[in-house]
Parts: structure tokens; C-alpha cells; sequence
């Protein structure tokens, strides 16, 4: 029985790497080719590579759950053309135990996904963020997308065109403390960084308007300086000394429910029970938080629920089922990953209870799995 075992869990975990390879890839190649156009700016290799190394666990929750379906598919799709199924029941050994080892793994590779969304993933992404916000305050101008706005903390930047690393056509919108905008207006930029280390944004052929936020008025000059350090926050802005002083420094970024630890999560679900949410920003938090809890444990779950459907459709693949089989199998992972998304967008109303309409998948996938076991027997 022990090399039954082994020889099953060696075909698997065979199988089951090369899918997870390969679906890695898969997910991450748009954003490895996207990439490029940033190396292409100036951006430093080293910290491309560091993005796409945050981004894996974030890819790893989707692609190993869907590599254990496809492992289970294949693996016994093949035991059954080959007639070993067949072989292991004569010899009388029940699907129970021919089960056992895959779903002993796919329990492990459930936990082991339970720690990486609950702990890995969501520190991978701050770190990447934190990363991203720092080095769009340390070189703007990598980031800037031609012909589109882009959001630098109260700042609003747009540039037409680019020619390598100068910005043609530059338009900068700041929010100002009365909520009024001002307008800055530039033929050129750079971004240009001072023998005490200050990054700023160098403009030529400049208008501004208004001058300053109690002084109304259109001003013109050949050439203005915006410290890098006043579009993240940190300072008041170009015309601030204090804003220069501080150049280099950013706030640091509030963590979003997707980047929270699941801990935190739950640690604040305990606390709004016995102290309800005082008004409708709270109660949406908290029901935010309850979907990513679910999420993440659905998305988790969804190993072994993949391997309890996956084995009986692999049995039966090679019948006349076959393309029946493919097809339920893609509709048991279409629907894990469908009602995750749903959940998600519904959260933001806590009368829909969006955390139960994720977990319902599990419930299902646990059902279709007894009645195809059972058929099989």
C-alpha cells in the first residue's frame, strides 16, 4: 500500500509543480512585458524585479489552488486510460484510499495557502505600494503615461508627450486646503536632483494660476521648481521652504483592507460585535473586512475542494463524459473565482452579507464532490 501511495503522490506533485509553474507565468507575463516600458524610462532593473517578486504570492493564491485541479485531472485521467483504477479495484482497494494521498497534499496546500493570504500576500503588496509611492516621488517621470492623468497625492499630473526623460505639454493640478484647484502650466520638464540630494521637478515657460491660494492672479516665469517632496504630501508645496527642507520624505500609506493581515481583520469583526460600527463608513469597513476573510479562506479552501471534484472527473475523462467532465471541472473553478469577485463588490452594502455568498462555492464544490464519488464507487 505504501508504494501504492508514493507512486500516486510522485505522479502528482510531478504534475502539480510543472501547472503552478507554468500558470505563474501565465499570470505574471502581461505584467513582466508591462514592465519593460518602465526599464525603458529609467527605472532600475533591480526594482522591476523586485515588483514582479512582490506580486508572486499575490499570484501564487490563484495559481495553486487551479494547478491542484489540473493535477487531479490529469494524473487520474491517465491512471484510468491506463487501466490502473481498474488494477487497484481488483485488487481491492476502495477510491477512498486510492483518494487519500492527493487529498491528504491538497489539505496541506490548503493551510499552506491560508498562511500566504493571510500573512504573505497581504505584506507583499504594502511593500510593494510603499515601494511604488516612494519611487514615484523619487522619479515621476518613469511613471507618467503620455495622453493620461496620473494621482500623486494632491497633485493631478498630466503630460502630452515625452522625449526620453523630459515632459512636453505638462499640465499639474493642486488641490489647495479650500478645495480650489490651482493650475500649473509648463512647455517642459525634468526631474533634476541638487547636490543635497533634493528631487525636484524642474519646469520651463511656466503659468500659474492662481499664485498662491490667498493671493488670486495669473503669474508667469521662464523657469519653476516643484520639489518632488511637495507632490507626495510631505510639504506644503513649490512655494514652501518647509517643503524643501523635507525633499525625499513621504507619509507613510495607510494599509488598505486588502493589505491587512487576517488577523487584523479579525481582530476587528471581534471588536465590532460587542462595539457596533457609530456610522456607515464603519459598518462597510467592517463588512469589507468580513468578505476578505472569506475570500481568502475560500480561495484557500479551494485546493482540497478542487482535488475532491478533480479525481472523479479524471477517472471518468476518458470516456464518453470527457468533454462534459473538462467542462464542469472549469465551471467549479469559474464559479470559486466568480462569487470571490461578487463577494467582493457587494461588501460595500452590509445588508447583502457578502461573506456568506463567497463560502457558498466550498458548500457546493464539497456536495458535487459526494455525488460524484459516490457514482464512481
Amino acid at each position: 500500500m505504501k508504494t501504492l501511495h508514493r507512486y500516486i503522490l510522485s505522479n502528482f506533485l510531478v504534475t502539480f509543480a510543472a501547472a503552478v509553474a507554468v500558470l505563474s507565468f501565465v499570470m505574471t507575463v502581461g505584467l513582466l512585458f508591462g514592465s519593460m516600458k518602465y526599464i525603458a524610462r529609467g527605472m532600475s532593473p533591480a526594482l522591476v524585479a523586485e515588483f514582479l517578486l512582490r506580486n508572486l504570492p499575490g499570484t501564487l493564491s490563484y495559481s495553486v489552488p487551479v494547478a491542484s485541479l489540473v493535477a487531479s485531472l490529469l494524473v487520474f485521467s491517465r491512471l484510468s486510460s491506463d487501466s490502473e483504477i481498474s488494477a487497484m479495484r481488483a485488487c481491492g482497494v476502495p477510491l477512498v484510499k486510492i483518494m487519500r494521498t492527493p487529498v491528504l497534499l491538497s489539505l496541506f496546500l490548503s493551510a499552506v495557502c491560508v498562511w500566504i493570504n493571510g500573512n504573505v500576500s497581504p505584506e507583499a503588496a504594502m511593500l510593494r505600494s510603499e515601494r511604488r509611492h516612494k519611487f514615484k516621488f523619487t522619479d515621476i517621470t518613469a511613471l507618467l503615461e503620455p495622453g493620461s492623468w496620473t494621482s500623486a497625492g494632491k497633485y493631478e499630473i498630466y503630460v502630452s508627450r515625452r522625449n526620453a526623460g523630459t515632459l512636453l505639454d505638462l499640465r499639474v493640478n493642486e488641490t489647495l486646503e479650500s478645495g480650489a484647484l490651482r493650475e500649473i502650466r509648463a512647455s517642459s520638464a525634468i526631474v533634476a536632483t541638487n547636490a543635497a540630494g533634493v528631487a525636484s521637478l524642474e519646469m520651463e515657460d511656466v503659468t500659474i494660476d492662481p499664485i498662491r491660494e490667498d493671493r488670486p492672479g495669473i503669474m508667469r516665469a521662464a523657469t519653476w521648481s516643484l520639489p518632488l517632496s511637495a507632490i507626495s504630501g510631505t510639504g506644503a508645496g513649490a512655494d514652501d521652504p518647509a517643503a524643501r527642507a523635507s525633499a525625499g520624505r513621504t507619509e507613510p500609506i495607510k494599509r488598505r483592507t486588502k493589505d491587512q493581515h487576517t488577523w487584523e481583520l479579525a481582530r476587528d469583526v471581534a471588536v465590532a460585535r460587542f462595539h457596533p460600527p457609530a456610522d456607515e463608513a464603519g459598518a462597510r469597513d467592517i463588512s469589507r473586512a468580513k468578505a476578505e476573510i472569506a475570500v481568502r479562506a475560500t480561495l484557500a479552501a479551494a485546493c482540497t475542494c478542487f482535488v475532491l471534484v478533480g479525481i472523479p472527473l479524471g477517472i471518468q475523462s476518458h470516456r464518453r463524459e470527457s468533454s462534459a467532465g473538462l467542462a464542469l471541472s472549469l465551471a467549479v473553478a469559474g464559479a470559486f473565482y466568480f462569487f470571490c469577485i461578487t463577494g467582493e463588490s457587494l461588501a460595500k452594502n452590509p445588508a447583502f452579507h457578502a461573506h456568506w455568498i463567497v463560502v457558498a462555492p466550498v458548500v457546493a464544490c464539497l456536495a458535487l464532490s459526494a455525488v460524484l464519488s459516490k457514482r464512481q464507487n
